[in-house]
């Protein structure tokens, strides 16, 4: 059974203290690939994190705030509406430098796959329509809508995961990803020409998807197939850690 972990959100609702929270639809879309789920906290202790880290054999970046424009070598733009959370990127960048160094596999939802980018070292656009990037709107609810085409490279990883070359998919951002991030290949784009779908090069598994196949997984095999690939992937990282422990004894 692969352990996938999942960082959750900050927020706050009205008089109610703080809580850490995510979207169930994650939780669901995982249980039923198969994953046994670790929600992982916003902690500011590296080593409290690492403790969770430790756990699994798959990580989850799921969507949310946008990343802090620094991060990528700017500033933030007043107008461009820009929330962010500089502890959840603070957590997030260090759960992925240890993925990414240790090879375990990943799946980047949304902001995942723009916190993917910018880890590498790519740049994000930071609001689509105030940027000029598209006149086409890619926040629209609801969230299980079907917006746009989603054009897969047939070779690609991404495309062995989803079954298919062509999807249909929503869509729920108002950034996307600008510069290609070092080592990072685009491997799916939207009918506007954005980089939607991203996976990196050598590794079993990291993939990233700008779309929400969670919302969409209920009803779409592609979507729960992406899940599978994850769950699947995690198993066989799973076994490679038994394996060097083992010969290592």
């Amino acid at each position: 059974m692969t352990v996938a972990g999942i960082p959750l959100r900050p927020f706050s609702t009205g008089d109610f203290p703080p809580k850490l929270a995510l979207n169930r639809t994650y939780f669901d879309s995982l249980e039923v690939a198969g994953c046994d789920i670790v929600p992982i906290p916003i902690l500011r202790d590296v080593s409290r994190l690492r403790f969770h880290y430790e756990l699994l054999d798959a990580l989850v970046l799921p969507g949310g705030a946008d990343v802090e424009p620094r991060r990528y070598g700017t500033v933030a733009r007043d107008d461009c509406g820009l929330y962010m959370m500089p502890e959840l990127d603070e957590a997030e960048f260090t759960l992925l430098r240890w993925a990414i160094a240790d090879g375990m596999p990943v799946l980047a939802i949304c902001r995942g796959i723009q916190v993917l980018n910018v880890a590498c070292g790519g740049t994000l656009w930071q609001d689509l329509h105030v940027e000029g990037v598209t006149r086409v709107a890619h926040d629209r609810e609801p969230r299980d809508a079907l917006v746009h085409g989603l054009e897969i490279e047939p070779k690609s990883l991404l495309a062995r995961a989803l079954g298919v070359t062509h999807v249909q998919v929503n869509s729920l951002h108002h950034q996307a990803i600008r510069d290609l991030g070092a080592g990072l290949r685009a491997v799916a784009t939207s009918d506007d020409g954005l980089i939607e779908g991203v996976e990196l090069d050598d590794h079993r598994f990291v993939v990233g998807i700008q779309c929400h196949p969670e919302e969409l997984a209920p009803k779409h095999d592609w979507a729960r197939r992406l899940f599978k690939a994850l769950a699947s992937a995690g198993a066989e990282y799973r076994e490679s850690r038994s394996g060097s422990v083992q010969a290592r004894t």
